[in-house]
């Protein structure tokens, strides 16, 4: 608890985001237990100084989210001047992080995580892009990082066979969500967008959200 710590410093509510690092400053995202607020905290990375504790969003009525989950799992994206937090479908929000102020958020992007939220998003030239693997909806967005408009989204095209009698999906859509953070690879010179859905992993122009190909499981 002491020996070999340079400093310690609490932190409210529960997350399990990834810290992300700029300079001197480490952010964190955090919410309350019940999932009705949700927070990102930046601290001091020399001395564990709270710089911002900033509420970015007010949830009346929180999906569920499983107790090994947390609300604020999502990891941030940052880079210089701004952060880019995530909650999955309660909002995602861009921060200015020398002054502490939202330059803008959406709140639209939304699909039933069942258990709570788990893909973070990434960066790509101008593009902040999310996966949404839900229950009910499955689908990928590239929002303008600089003023959070829709570039484009993208559905998933995978028949997920899990159609009962009725027409309806099995167990509530449970096997359609996924959590899997996407990356950007490069091969022979072109840059893809691979991601991870239930089911399938996706190849997409990261540009334009075309599919290129998928890989079903």
């Amino acid at each position: 608890e002491t020996e070999n710590v340079a400093w310690k410093t609490a932190i409210h509510g529960k997350g399990w985001a990834s810290p992300v690092i700029w300079g001197n400053q480490v952010w964190l995202a955090t919410a309350t237990e019940d999932g009705q607020e949700l927070s990102v905290v930046a601290i001091h990375r020399d001395d564990g100084r709270v710089l911002h504790d900033l509420r970015l969003f007010q949830v009346e009525v929180p999906q569920f989210c499983h107790r090994f989950n947390s609300y604020a799992s999502p990891t941030p994206v940052i880079e210089e001047g701004r952060l880019y937090a995530s909650f999955g479908s309660p909002g995602v929000a861009c921060v200015d992080t020398t002054t502490g102020r939202v330059l803008w958020e959406r709140r639209d992007l939304v699909c039933n995580h069942y258990r709570g939220a788990g893909s973070s998003p990434i960066v790509y030239g101008n593009l902040l892009i999310h996966p949404f693997d839900g229950s009910d909806r499955q689908y990928l967005a590239a929002l303008d990082k600089a003023t959070g408009d829709t570039v484009w989204i993208t559905d998933r095209s995978v028949d997920f066979r899990d159609l009962d009698s009725n027409g309806q999906p099995t167990m509530e859509g449970d096997l359609r969500k996924a959590f899997a953070t996407p990356h950007i690879a490069n091969f022979g010179g072109n840059d893809l967008l691979l991601s991870s859905g239930a089911m399938a992993h996706y190849a997409y122009d990261p540009l334009t959200g075309t599919e290129l190909w998928q890989v079903v499981d």
